[in-house]
């Protein structure tokens, strides 16, 4: 990339900061630790374009991350899937139009009240511009601009699900899963392929602890409740599987989460996975938590993606 794209790049997308937020380096950000989330290869796993990681791909981390606009400068933050929901959905806004339309940069099942799409539409207060405000010389925004912005509203309009399907109804964020594990005689049990596909377990085995590490914004792990699980031969069916309860534990392990990170794994159950699942089978779990503000969800739900399904699967080998 030539010097003066990089240099002109940086210059349009500083007076971003005036709307959007203080590029200081004395406000701390909480996505900074974050690693990286590009764990998954958009060449083997399909993403659906109107998803939140469908956006991350196509237009938030290749259109908006760039140096010195949303790469963490400021918010929002579109480096990962996680800080790009986060700092989006139901977050307050600070630069407004003059009427005062709008409060948060995402309201889930409003486009109109929802000033992301107004940036993406039209320039709010005829001083801040059009978002992108500048496009790196690869940048396939000009050529499907109008579809991706189709692709944003169509989220939004469908209640601004995070990838496991959720939406949230009040501006207290849905808890998230950060991790799944198991564990046999001690020993940390691997996942095939890229290492989030199903968990793999010898026929032989015949006992499994199953870990779970979940986040809140504001409700502790611990402090979690329904925590529960059900397990099925069917990927999206549950409707008769029995309800087991998850042991909230009051010591962490610690281990690699979702993303690539080390979480702190308080939920657990042991079981026999051979009253599950023969050899070659593979057998789906869905767990159901509720923080203090926001109803009972289910993780992975229907609208879930298939990848975050198999990820919570474990499947008998020999």
């Amino acid at each position: 990339m030539k010097n003066r794209f990089t240099i002109l790049s940086f210059l349009a997308c500083l007076s971003l900061s005036l709307w959007m937020a203080s590029c200081s380096k004395e406000h701390e950000n909480p996505f900074d630790q974050l690693e990286e989330e590009e764990t998954k290869d958009s060449t083997i796993v399909q993403l659906n374009a109107t998803s939140i990681e469908g956006l991350h791909a196509n237009i938030f981390r290749p259109t908006c991350a760039n140096s010195g606009c949303h790469d963490g400068t400021f918010e929002p933050d579109f480096r990962t899937v996680s800080s790009t929901y986060n700092t989006l959905v139901y977050q307050a806004i600070i630069k407004n139009d003059p009427q005062g339309s709008y409060t948060f940069r995402v309201k889930p099942g409003s486009i109109n009240e929802s000033v992301l799409m107004a940036r993406l539409t039209f320039d709010i207060d005829n001083n801040s511009g059009i978002m992108p405000l500048a496009l790196e010389p690869d940048s396939d925004w000009p050529d499907n601009a109008e579809t991706y912005k189709q692709n944003v509203s169509d989220w939004i309009q469908a209640g601004a699900k995070d990838i496991f399907g959720n939406s949230p109804n009040t501006s207290n964020q849905l808890p998230q899963m950060e991790g799944a594990m198991a564990r046999a005689n001690g020993l940390w049990l691997e996942r095939s392929g890229n290492g989030q596909s199903s968990i793999s377990i010898l026929e032989t085995v015949n006992s499994i602890e199953l870990f779970f590490a979940f986040s809140d914004d504001a409700t502790g792990s611990q402090d979690l409740t329904e925590n529960t699980l059900r397990f099925s031969s069917q990927k999206d069916d549950f409707e008769n599987a029995e309800v087991m309860n998850l042991q909230i534990n009051s010591s962490a392990q610690q281990q690699v989460g979702y993303f690539g990170n080390n979480v702190s794994y308080y939920h657990s159950i042991t079981i026999n996975p051979q009253d599950y699942a023969a050899l070659g089978e593979t057998i789906y779990f869905r767990a159901k938590i509720k923080d203090n503000d926001n109803p009972v969800i289910e993780i992975p739900a229907d609208a879930g993606a298939d990848y975050i399904k198999d990820y919570f699967s474990f499947t008998i080998i020999e």
